[in-house]
């Protein structure tokens, strides 16, 4: 198993760059199991010798699909010393799967960062060391914060802020004060208080990535790539690209444990955000197609009519995202016959996803492809899908707070669905 413990730097500050190029180094040992490494580029067709943290060893027998992190590895560039860490784990195909964390100031681990090429098989030659696609490693990322998010009160009084980024990195929503303090709905929507954490007095746009927690992994595609965790990965993306455009975005869920529907739902209205965006990827894989089979669910007013913010912005997300991903090359898409701006209801009328259905606030679910596919989750686990998707997604997003667009897409006819319940299971996550 892969532990935490610090190990030196592995390039001189003589050699430092303001970017770094590492790749990951993996093989199987003798004993079972895989041996991690990171190797630093040093110019032309070399690369420096391989780091090897104190405790680098992932067993044949850990829970499949489960992240496990090595020690940190300080890196030196002329930006100051950045720090990462490799992560792995089993896949359900056989084999292992390695990926690279970056350390941002003050905001904790960031996305995991997965190579091109990343996957090594169980029956490669033992001892014989594989490597990763390359890495850049640019200056630690600097998280959205106030005052961006939302503004106290202008009297200059702090007032009580209506959510909070806890200490640990999570977004709760706050019930009240407590003496210095706050009482806050936790993910699990039970009550706690915080001493401290980081103010959110209003978002413009909550996004949700779905799923969460070892129990409620989402789909999960045939190259071992988890649809809660690219969610997550997703999500971070599209929250940095409507910073860079002022737009004042929170996640409801940080990190990979678990949070309750209802509690993101009450998230989004308690900030008053003008909508929440629930991000996931589809299964089973419909007909194979030539045209994206992206799908965004919509709010509905009544059986036979859709609520109209919430329409005009599946819309929207709806035509930014297919013509972007219709954009890659050679892409098998999964697609329905009714893909594309529609309702899901249950056979009582009523929307059938939990998510369109408990926020006040105009709410839509994206489903952007099929992560069951093998093409397109071949596409899904690059670096490029991401900026696309998330750029994408911005657009929309910056179209529907600022213009009249309806986009298009829509199907009139309701899909009548009733969907397995969401995991009613959650534990809590430690705030601070």
């Amino acid at each position: 198993m892969l532990i935490s413990a610090v190990v030196g730097a592995i390039c001189s500050s003589a050699g430092a760059q303001s970017e770094v190029q590492l790749r990951i180094a993996a093989r199987r040992v003798a004993t079972g199991g895989t041996e991690v490494a990171v190797q630093p580029y040093e110019g032309g067709s070399h690369w420096g010798d391989r780091v090897l943290p104190a405790e680098r060893f992932l067993s044949d027998d850990v829970e499949i699909g489960r992240w496990r992190y090595s020690s940190p590895v300080a890196v030196q560039t002329l930006a100051g010393e950045q720090w990462v860490r490799i992560a792995a784990r089993r896949v359900a195909a056989g084999g292992t799967e390695v990926a690279l964390q970056q350390l941002g100031e003050g905001v904790g681990w960031g996305s995991r960062m997965l190579p091109t090429r990343r996957f090594l098989s169980d029956d490669v030659e033992t001892g014989r060391w594989r490597s990763s696609s390359p890495l850049t490693v640019s200056p630690p990322p600097v998280q959205f914060s106030p005052p961006d998010i939302g503004e106290p009160p202008a009297d200059g009084e702090e007032g009580t802020p209506r959510g909070l980024i806890t200490p640990r990195g999570v977004p709760v929503a706050v019930l009240g004060r407590v003496g210095s303090g706050y009482l806050v709905r936790t993910p699990c929507g039970n009550t706690a208080e915080v001493s401290a954490g980081q103010p959110i007095y209003g978002a413009q746009i909550v996004i949700d990535p779905g799923h969460g927690g070892w129990w409620d992994t989402g789909a999960v595609g045939p190259n071992g790539l988890v649809e809660r965790d690219l969610n997550l990965t997703l999500s971070r993306a599209i929250q940095e690209e409507l910073a860079a455009r002022d737009i004042s975005a929170v996640l409801a869920r940080t990190g990979s444990y678990g949070s309750l529907l209802s509690v993101r739902a009450a998230f989004a209205d308690a900030l008053g955000a003008d909508a929440i965006v629930s991000v996931h990827h589809n299964a089973p894989t419909g007909r194979i197609s030539g045209t994206p089979g992206t799908e965004v669910y919509v709010q509905s007013v009544s059986r036979s009519e859709p609520q109209a913010d919430s329409a005009r912005l599946g819309g929207l997300l709806y035509e930014e995202i297919t013509t972007a991903l219709s954009a890659f090359p050679n892409i098998r898409w999964g697609r329905h016959a009714d893909a594309g701006v529609l309702r899901v209801l249950l056979p009582d009328g009523h929307d059938a996803y939990g998510m369109i259905r408990r926020p006040n606030v105009p709410a839509v679910l994206i489903e952007y492809g099929f992560l069951s596919n093998p093409s397109e989750a071949a596409l899904f686990a690059t670096d490029g899908y991401i900026s696309v998707a998330s750029k994408a997604t911005a657009d929309a997003i910056e179209a529907y707070l600022n213009t009249d667009r309806l986009g298009t897409g829509f199907i009139s006819r309701p899909r009548v669905f009733n969907p397995a319940r969401a995991p009613s299971r959650c534990e809590e996550v430690t705030l601070e």
